[in-house]
């Protein structure tokens, strides 16, 4: 039953203090915008289409966009800023935002329509390379087989010559795997079998809720959180088990990485030691916007011929094949330099997650600098050659990305997601209230409760945000005349 403002009679002669406003942001930072003109027209123009056609913010079209196209890139180029510095262009983002805010539909303009399109054609010639396989495979069973007949023939006739030889053939790889950029299955096993042999560019790492992702890396392997920290820096890596004959070698361990998750669910993972995992990601929390139902659908075509340039990026051939290093331009170095010392100098004043959100940021700035140096190329019309250094155009842009965005972007992040549970709470509630009113003017529990607001499902909670809203003077509780406790607003002081 629905409770009304004629079923009380708050008391006039009662002092109520002006309520606390501040509950409402509760020392959560105001997200940065997303500065999309970095992507030049072309880009800037389907990401604002995407998320217009997804009814979300920019950013989370742009965030799967930077980790699909780093992926893409892979080990096939690597940026060097000197001899003892290259990096994997391999990037990790995550989107951050509570259910219905958009995170999904911004990535799937992408995710659905445009990357199966792009493995379909990575895959285009390995129905061959599968037979030719298993033609040698055959052939090398039959040697084997007539050698194995011509050793037991001549111990049975107790030939004195000398023995048969084993046959010259050619050497039998294992059997190939379908190549593919995405990967959902997360095991070490198979991610770790896949980057060896069907996908040495590297893969993407796609999860829609990380938090899960996150927890289930040591469920079957204690090493398994450290698997994947080693996952980001394209390092040579051995997986040794005693169920494999012989250990996987993966000469290039880089994967890029998307996912998404909700800001109670980050709060699990905050609750872990800082042992650099979180401190990978590049995080977009952005503010919802008004939902509506876009008319003009994302351009795939176009976004499918631009990423395709990227597949046909190669490795160097050799044993194993090796990443191609494209140098940043000689003007680039000093803007690396004043970047690289402007973070150490704020690590030095920070902890915690932000602290080795601040280590990793100059890594952020010359891995983001080649994603946008080829992100501009591959939407080039007409024959262009792939860019063979890193302008400084590209590292002032990564550095403004880094700087204005996703360094206030973690500070949101790790400060704001990792405020006490009540205050979340509470700031929820208040909020909720600001929006009604002056409609609003009674407070019920369970009424809240129908709402599904973000952390508000259970009894408790609702009670716990109530309650900080008593103390705030945002609530004050009265007896209702049908019985029962209800809470009045501030839009009923008149």
């Amino acid at each position: 039953m629905t409770t009304s403002s004629a079923d009380f009679e708050p008391d006039p002669t009662v002092f109520w203090p002006a309520p606390d406003m501040s509950v409402l942001r509760d020392g959560e930072r105001p997200p940065p915008e997303f500065p999309i003109d970095i992507f030049d027209p072309g880009w800037a123009d389907w990401i604002a289409g995407a998320a217009e056609a997804a009814a979300c913010p920019v950013d989370y079209v742009a965030a799967p966009l930077l980790a699909s196209v780093s992926g893409l890139i892979g080990n096939a180029r690597w940026p060097q800023v000197a001899r003892g510095w290259s990096e994997p262009p391999h990037l990790w983002l995550g989107s951050v935002g509570h259910s219905g805010n958009g995170k999904s539909p911004g990535a799937d303009s992408l995710m659905r329509s445009v990357l199966p399109e792009i493995e379909r054609r990575m895959a285009a010639d390995f129905p061959d390379k599968l037979r030719a396989w298993q033609v040698l495979a055959e052939m090398t069973k039959a040697a084997s087989e007539e050698w194995k007949q011509e050793v037991r023939k001549a111990v049975k006739d107790k030939d004195k010559k000398s023995p048969p030889q084993p046959p010259l053939t050619q050497k039998l790889g294992p059997e190939p795997e379908e190549p593919r950029l995405r990967q959902y299955d997360s095991t070490i096993e198979k991610v770790a079998a896949l980057l060896a042999t069907a996908a040495p560019k590297g893969l993407l790492i796609i999860r829609d809720e990380i938090a899960g992702w996150f927890e289930s890396m040591t469920a079957y392997n204690q090493a398994g959180r450290s698997f994947w920290i080693e996952s980001y820096g394209g390092r040579p890596y051995r997986v040794e088990r005693q169920k494999l004959a012989q250990p996987i070698v993966i000469p290039h361990h880089a994967v890029a990485v998307y996912g998404s998750t909700q800001p109670d669910k980050l709060v699990r993972l905050m609750k872990d030691a800082d042992d650099g995992l979180l401190a990978r990601f590049l995080w977009v929390w952005p503010d919802p916007v008004e939902f509506h139902i876009g008319q003009k659908a994302p351009g795939i075509a176009c976004a499918i011929d631009a990423l395709d340039k990227l597949r046909e990026l190669d490795l160097v051939p050799g044993d194993p094949p090796t990443p191609l290093m494209v140098p940043l331009a000689d003007e680039a170095i000093a803007d690396i330099e004043e970047f690289g010392r402007s973070m150490q100098r704020r690590q030095a004043w920070t902890s915690g997650f932000l602290c080795s959100a601040y280590g990793k940021a100059r890594g952020w700035v010359v891995r983001l600098s080649l994603v946008l140096e080829y992100l501009w190329w591959c939407a080039a019309s007409g024959f262009v050659e792939p860019p063979t250094r890193v302008s400084e155009r590209a590292v002032v842009g990564a550095a403004v990305l880094v700087e204005e965005y996703f360094i206030p972007m973690a500070e949101r992040v790790y400060g704001d997601v990792g405020l006490p549970e009540a205050e979340r709470l509470t700031t929820t509630l208040a909020r909720w209230i600001w929006r009604q009113m002056p409609a609003l003017e009674i407070v019920n529990a369970r009424e809240v409760q129908r709402h599904k607001l973000p952390g508000l499902r259970a009894a408790d909670k609702v009670a716990t945000a109530i309650n900080g809203l008593i103390e705030a003077d945002w609530l004050r509780a009265v007896r209702a005349a049908r019985g029962g406790s209800v809470w009045i607003t501030p839009s009923t002081r008149s």
